[in-house]
């Protein structure tokens, strides 16, 4: 489905040694500002824990979990929006992307330099915030300029249709406000196709140290209530101790995290929420030598998911089996469902469902 999360903080965040821990990619990730200059990607599988639930009924082949595409974005600086740092460059990689993680430093170390020389963590996320509304507002204006030569030289059905909305995010982004947290009703892909940088989803991963993992410290706290108050996830991540156990086995590495005081690892709950901000739901297809998890938009039909699966399939599409997860584990599989009448029959139309089980029937 090509949706991409991209990674984006200051210099010296643990960008990329994150991106490491997510894909385990090996990419550089030096103690020097603009390390990451073309941004490197990822695919990730998508932790799902119902894939084996699946498995153990109906015993597959072969098992694919759902997955993401993840950007490591190099480190935006004060005055990105203007060209600092390479600030167009970076800026125009944020631009691809459907949603932004915002890795923010709230570790000490005093081998690793902070670029404004103090570790504060609700000031690097609004330096960030910052640069992207400001970004948007040159973009918003110089569109509203074309809005109204359009309306002089008798455009004015078109225009009219735009000057309205392009004054509402004008106002929100004066206002120093990125787009997506004001409520304002977004076109996404009109937003995308603008460039437009605050209308897209974002979550934020606090990149903590070692004593944040058993108390958290002051400067977590800060960047978490600051979470609070902007209706924002943050994520606590010790990339530290997360790389140590990324060298493990998968069973030595929930023993080594839940030892430290991790009891789920952070990375994991990162790429789930990814998931989530994307508006993405999971459909499952049990048929056959594989077991197969989709990633679908929310709204998504069965003609949609016929797609994914094969344009042979879309175009040959007559119909499909959906049962709900609950009702397949309950009833071990499609066959014990249909006798108990949980199986719905249904058209291409059908809007699926998050964690539905298809069963596509086609020419």
């Amino acid at each position: 489905m090509g949706f991409l999360s991209g990674i984006v903080g200051l210099p010296n965040t643990g960008k990329s040694t994150l991106f490491n821990l997510i894909t385990r990619a090996g990419v550089p990730a030096e103690n020097y500002p603009f390390c990451t200059i073309d941004p490197n990607v990822g695919i990730v599988n998508v932790p799902d824990e119902n894939l084996l639930k699946i498995a153990e009924i109906i015993h597959p082949e072969k098992i694919t979990p759902t997955t993401l595409k993840i950007y490591d974005i190099a480190g935006l600086v004060k005055g990105a929006y203007k060209g600092e740092g390479l600030g167009n460059q970076f800026l125009g990689h944020i631009r691809g992307v459907d949603a932004i993680v915002h890795v923010v430093r709230c570790f000490e170390a005093t081998n690793v330099t902070h670029v404004y020389n103090e570790i504060n963590p609700v000031s690097d996320m609004e330096i960030i915030l910052t640069e992207l509304v400001m970004a948007d507002l040159e973009i918003v204006q110089k569109r509203k300029e074309a809005v109204i030569k359009g309306l002089r030289v008798g455009k004015k059905d078109v225009a009219r249709a735009e000057i309205e909305t392009i004054e509402e995010m004008e106002q929100i982004l004066l206002q120093g406000k990125c787009l997506i947290d004001t409520g304002m009703d977004l076109d996404r892909s009109l937003m995308k196709s603008w460039g437009i940088l605050t209308a897209k989803p974002y979550l934020v991963v606090a990149n903590i140290g070692e004593d944040d993992v058993i108390e958290h410290t002051s400067k977590y706290e800060q960047l978490e209530q600051w979470g609070r108050e902007q209706g924002r996830k943050v994520i606590p991540i010790c990339t530290k101790f997360e790389l140590e156990a990324s060298e493990l086995t998968e069973e030595e590495r929930r023993e080594f995290l839940s030892s430290v005081g991790i009891e789920r690892s952070g990375v994991d709950i990162l790429i789930r929420a990814c998931y989530e901000i994307l508006d993405l739901i999971t459909f499952y297809t049990p048929v056959g030598q594989e077991l197969k998890a989709w990633t679908i938009r929310k709204g998504g039909t069965l003609h949609d998911a016929a797609g994914l699966i094969h344009t042979d399939i879309q175009e040959g599409f007559i119909r499909a089996d959906v049962v709900s997860l609950q009702e397949f584990l309950s009833h071990r599989g499609i066959h014990g469902a249909k006798e108990a009448g949980a199986v719905l029959t249904e058209g291409r139309e059908f809007v699926l469902r998050d964690e539905d089980v298809v069963v596509i029937h086609f020419r």
